[in-house]
């Protein structure tokens, strides 16, 4: 909308500047469609093609003459047998052409007589009316131009006006907004006074709270209780290494049973192999058969060697056990006596009166924290809206210069309108 207005007052300024005008009728031969024709000519100045042709024919109906176009032939027109009565009673013909360059306007116009084209050596008499009727044409003109100019000017004082009230409008919600921030900040100011005093009491509140907790967990460290259960996981801890170590010895020592149970197979089938041997011979005397016994016999004496070293193995793992149990006995002895020290002391009931305490203390930091909270969003209401009216009053002083200024543009454009007016009014 601002756009289109700042081109319209450019126009109208520029159509102001050059002037709605037409430069004396003169008279030039003119080809038409039909031939070249002796012809008035009038040179229009800020009047375009549109609104000379639209006040050509707005000028014929005065003598119920009809302007007709003459079939290819671009903007020229004929008007057959029109009589012109304040001229003579004679039926007239007339050939019109409008041109235009650069918004200027040009009009051509042909009159013919009966059989006479209309100058000064044919029609003496009537060349003044025809020049008269030409120039009544051209006026005519004007005045439409003027009065699309008038048009515009009005509308754009119309939006003019309807921007200013718009700015007008504008500022009053500034006001409004600085009035009802102004209204807030007052309010925040309530608010935060108010919650300042109950932050007072929580603090206190919560500071003698603090002091209960302090003094309840001092009377439960001067009891070594956590440091006993810490013993009995020490402890406990202990047992358990204990415990793994014995399973892991009753792993090897059931590896080692499998180990001597292989061996005495083999033992026996040594065994049984040796008295074959024997058997033979007895039958018969041979240094070899004598010297694989021999061989075997050694062999057996290693298995049975290795055998005993087996047993001897499990012997001492399953004395390792049984040290095992014994310290895993010692220790749950120690983890009794333990915990019967332990529940000598009546730490539980503290520890529950500790934790009441400290749920106290938790919800008055909770509340404390809450009402911070709360003073500082107000805080930061009221900085909102004190910069929202230092905006406001810097867009009231902008939209006040704006005033002035749409007010100076509309003063202007009546002033225009004013002297539009005039002018039009010279041409009647």
């Amino acid at each position: 909308m601002k756009k289109i207005q700042l081109l319209l007052a450019l126009l109208i300024t520029s159509s102001l500047s050059m002037g709605q005008n037409y430069a004396p009728i003169g008279t030039e031969n003119f080809v038409f469609s039909s031939g070249s024709k002796e012809c008035f000519v009038v040179s229009f100045e800020a009047v375009n093609k549109a609104e000379l042709e639209e006040a050509l024919k707005d000028y014929l109906k005065n003598y119920k003459a009809k302007l007709e176009s003459v079939k290819g032939a671009s903007e020229e027109f004929v008007v057959n047998e029109a009589v012109l009565s304040d001229i003579n009673q004679n039926n007239t013909n007339m050939t019109f052409k409008l041109l235009e360059l650069e918004g200027n306007a040009k009009l051509y116009a042909n009159y013919t007589m009966g059989d006479k084209v209309v100058n000064a050596t044919n029609t003496p008499n009537e060349v003044g009316g025809y020049k008269a009727f030409t120039e009544a044409i051209a006026k005519k003109a004007v005045q439409y131009a003027y009065a699309n100019l008038i048009k515009a000017k009005e509308g754009l004082i119309k939006d003019q006006e309807k921007d200013l009230k718009s700015l007008e409008k504008d500022e009053e919600k500034e006001h409004d907004a600085i009035g009802k921030a102004r209204k807030e900040i007052k309010d925040s100011e309530a608010t935060i006074s108010t919650l300042e005093s109950s932050l007072s009491n929580q603090r206190n509140l919560l500071n003698a709270k603090n002091k209960e907790v302090n003094a309840k967990e001092a009377e439960i460290a001067s009891v070594s209780v956590k440091t006993l259960e810490s013993n009995i996981k020490d402890i406990e801890k202990e047992i358990s290494s204990l415990e793994k170590d014995n399973v892991k010895t009753r792993e090897t020592i059931a590896k080692t049973n499998g180990e001597i149970a292989v061996e005495q197979t083999n033992l026996e089938t040594l065994t049984k192999s040796i008295a074959a041997q024997k058997s033979l011979l007895a039958v018969n005397s041979d240094k070899k058969t004598l010297k694989d016994i021999q061989n075997l016999q050694k062999e057996e004496g290693k298995i049975l060697a290795g055998i005993e070293e087996l047993k001897g193995e499990n012997r001492n793992s399953e004395s390792a056990i049984n040290n095992n149990l014994n310290d895993i006995s010692k220790k749950k002895q120690e983890i009794a006596k333990i915990q019967q020290e332990i529940n000598n002391h009546n730490e539980d009931a503290l520890k529950e009166q500790l934790k009441l305490l400290q749920k106290d203390a938790k919800e008055m930091e909770n509340q404390v924290d809450k009402t911070q909270k709360e003073i500082e969003k107000e805080k930061s209401q009221i900085s909102k809206n004190e910069e929202s009216i230092r905006k406001s009053e810097a867009e009231i002083a902008s939209l006040k210069d704006a005033q002035k200024a749409k007010q100076a543009e509309i003063d202007a454009s009546k002033a225009d309108l004013k002297n539009l007016s005039a002018k039009q009014a010279s041409f009647k």
